[in-house]
């Protein structure tokens, strides 16, 4: 049985495969209607996200099953506080569960317990769907992602981090602008990079956006955090048409919603031609039905 909690839980075959079904399912979007008939999907968030929660309920909808939803007022701990006999228990209801919550090793021994698979929706150093979502709209886009430059500016991130964990499996050059006290995690910037040595791509981490830009063929931001002490301090990493310009030709820009115009990026960058935006947030949905199936077909290994 297989979990999905990040990136770097999967090999280079395995992403393409997913990538090709997302591919599929965005081409055919009721491919597997009866893959969850009669059964029932768990969705567990301490980090309620609508922007997440309705492409994945669609994408239950879509396979034939039934969304169930479960939070802090609902979960039962065990004495330390922590998931533990629940996890096996919920195998007995459920065919998958979907997390979306704040700490990461609390997911990892969630999925180390449960008899069903396991899929990180979001949690504070990972992203891996949204990173899936990534990629597919980079692969529209861009074609052959292998030898593309992509520009993260901003504060890394948990999706910095799972791109940067896809670096060694498509090729992607990556290169993320951030402040000196806000960039990658060094323990995932370190595994990236020593993956990434064998097997084509790159990480580089620069303080300079205009740096980090030069010859991208995309860039991307994330939301700031909301102060206005922090828009002021970020300042100089918003993305303005000019920072845009000095991409390589024709670049496109990404953004992993929520967004907000004048912070982090201009409207006349998210509003304007070179912005994926929506079919990036569209590309969750098919991003989903193709992890759901992978995952409960197993059809990753069999992908290798």
């Amino acid at each position: 049985m297989r979990h999905l909690l990040r990136i770097a839980d999967l090999d280079r075959h395995e992403l393409r495969f997913l990538l090709d079904r997302a591919d599929h399912f965005k081409a055919r979007p009721l491919a597997a209607p009866g893959l969850l008939r009669r059964r029932t999907v768990l969705m567990y968030c301490t980090r309620p996200c609508a922007r997440i929660r309705v492409p994945i309920e669609t994408a239950v909808a879509r396979l034939g099953g039934t969304p169930l939803h479960a939070g802090p007022g609902t979960r039962e701990r065990g004495r330390e506080g922590r998931l533990g006999e629940p996890s096996q228990v919920i195998g007995a209801y459920t065919a998958l569960v979907v997390l979306q919550i704040s700490d990461d090793a609390e997911a990892v021994r969630f999925a180390r317990a449960a008899h069903v698979p396991v899929l990180n929706a979001l949690t504070d150093d990972h992203h891996p769907l949204q990173t899936l979502a990534d990629l597919m709209t980079l692969r529209e886009h861009l074609g052959d992602l292998r030898g593309r430059k992509l520009a993260c500016v901003g504060p890394a991130s948990n999706v910095t981090h799972s791109l940067i964990e896809a670096v060694a499996l498509t090729g992607l050059t990556l290169a993320v602008a951030a402040p000196e006290d806000a960039g990658p995690d060094p323990a995932v910037l370190a595994r990236a990079e020593e993956a990434a040595s064998g097997g084509g791509g790159k990480v580089i981490v620069t303080p300079d956006p205009y740096e980090a830009v030069k010859e991208a063929d995309a860039v991307c931001t994330g939301a700031w955090p909301v102060s206005t002490a922090a828009t002021a301090a970020l300042a100089p990493y918003r993305v303005t048409p000019d920072l845009l310009s000095a991409a390589g030709p024709d670049p496109i820009f990404l953004h992993h919603l929520p967004l907000r115009r004048g912070a982090e990026v201009e409207a006349a960058v998210v509003d304007g031609p070179a912005s994926r935006v929506l079919a990036q947030a569209a590309n969750l949905l098919p991003a989903a039905q193709a992890v759901m199936e992978a995952l409960l077909t197993n059809r990753l290994a069999a992908s290798r």
